[in-house]
């Protein structure tokens, strides 16, 4: 059996869960999940994160438990990997997999299950308020916007009153890390930039856009080449 050490922030923590997955596939071991934020606060705390996340993270086939961490002995300490050099060089799954398992090809697919059925023709939309819309990226929703029957915003009502195009799409606000991972997981098309919503698609593998920082910010690289691996599109 594996132990996996995960943190927040709670975008970098849903990515870091491939790490226990990807032990799972290759060795056939469950692992045991150890949260901290020792390395990283949780925007919501410690405690209150970790009681959403429990039920989550322990349906989770690779997952033979779940427990803040104090002290125990760790396999794989994914909160290192801000550390790692391929950091603003590489996607996250190759720099997880450099980070605890050396110089092998990332595993395609997902890596979290929260299996609901897809709801034909709804589009998912969450944009945290980090950047002005684009007209040209605002062009490319309102496109993305004519293919779908019913298009969500999900997310605050502080983020929607600042979205260009709410008047095309209906404001839905999660009251759990569930409810974001069921309407995600259920829709058609998410589109998001980044946040932890984007990295809970990209751990559910939906099909996606990702909106990426501008360029002259590094982080836009985590996400550029992950559609080598998983169901993604990106656009700046």
């Amino acid at each position: 059996m594996g132990s996996v050490l995960v943190s927040g922030k709670l975008g970098d923590l849903f990515h870091s869960l491939y790490v226990p997955h990807c032990y799972y596939v290759k060795t056939g071991l469950k692992c045991k999940i150890y949260m901290t934020d020792k390395v990283e606060p949780f925007e919501n705390g410690l405690m209150p994160t970790y009681n959403e996340l429990k039920d989550i993270i322990l349906r989770q086939e690779w997952c033979s438990g779940f427990e803040i961490w104090d002290g125990q002995p760790i396999q794989y300490d994914t909160t290192q990997f801000r550390k790692h050099p391929l950091l603003y060089k590489a996607c996250w799954t190759e720099i997880f997999t450099s980070l605890c398992f050396g110089a092998v090809e990332p595993i395609k697919g997902s890596w979290l299950n929260w299996g609901f059925n897809k709801r034909e023709g709804r589009l998912v939309i969450n944009r945290r308020y980090k950047n002005p819309l684009s007209p040209q990226i605002q062009d490319t929703y309102q496109q993305i916007f004519q293919k779908y029957k019913e298009v969500i915003f999900l997310g605050s009502e502080h983020d929607y009153q600042l979205f260009p195009l709410k008047g095309e799409c209906k404001l839905v606000v999660p009251l759990s890390i569930k409810d974001w991972l069921s309407y995600i997981s259920s829709s058609s098309y998410f589109i998001g930039n980044q946040s932890a919503p984007l990295a809970m698609a990209s751990a559910l593998n939906a099909k996606r856009l990702g909106e990426l920082l501008p360029r002259q910010h590094p982080d836009w690289v985590h996400y550029f080449n992950e559609n080598k691996y998983h169901d993604i599109a990106v656009i700046q």
